[in-house]
């Protein structure tokens, strides 16, 4: 027990005259290391801290945008569409597409909505597509129109809530009187109408 503190305490001046035998270029030389192993650390650091924004700033560029919106055309009787669309530079598959009642209970004279967005589920949207669900203005008076929709891309998944408030584009329409000739021009200038959305 005596020797182990013995030793011990021989211990202690050997490292205080080490210390003290440093000459001054030998402390130069320790403070250059530490600086330097510091800076480098601290590089390091930036890098990491850079590669994640770069990566982010890339993933940003590069993914889909699914966004649902509202437009109509007014070819003799006006038409709404709500119009899936997207705006992103890569594919996005949907995972789930829920909406309000007023999408589920809203007549089936001109096309079945929920049916048309229950198939979107599943399904892959290219760059720039747009997906067409057309109704009949005038019969639409289900309030809001709620979308909350879930998509993904190669790497992440993304969600996305939209609010569309028919009744107020509605107001915006103009009511037309249209014959049996304008009648037999609405269906093509229609076409075009739908393909420029």
């Amino acid at each position: 027990m005596l020797s182990t503190i013995a030793t011990t305490s021989s211990a202690i001046p050997q490292t205080t005259s080490f210390f003290s035998s440093l000459s001054p270029s030998d402390w130069i030389q320790i403070c250059g290391i530490i600086v330097s192993t510091a800076a480098s650390i601290v590089a390091i650091v930036i890098s990491i801290l850079t590669l994640r924004q770069n990566n982010k700033i890339i993933e940003e560029a590069n993914r889909p945008t699914i966004s649902i919106y509202f437009d109509y055309s007014h070819m003799g009787q006006p038409t709404g569409y709500f119009i899936i669309k997207n705006f992103g530079a890569s594919a996005a598959t949907i995972l789930s597409i829920t909406y309000s009642d007023s999408i589920k209970n809203h007549p089936t004279n001109l096309a079945n909505l929920p049916a048309i967005f229950n198939s979107l589920i599943g399904n892959t949207i290219a760059p720039n597509q747009k997906i067409l669900a057309p109704f009949k203005l005038y019969e639409y008076n289900g309030g809001l129109a709620v979308f909350d929709i879930v998509y993904k891309s190669i790497t992440h998944t993304y969600t996305e809530h939209f609010v569309i408030d028919v009744e107020k584009y509605g107001k915006l329409v103009k009511p037309r009187i249209a014959s049996n000739e304008i009648k037999n021009v609405s269906y093509p200038l229609q076409e075009i109408a739908e393909r420029i959305m």
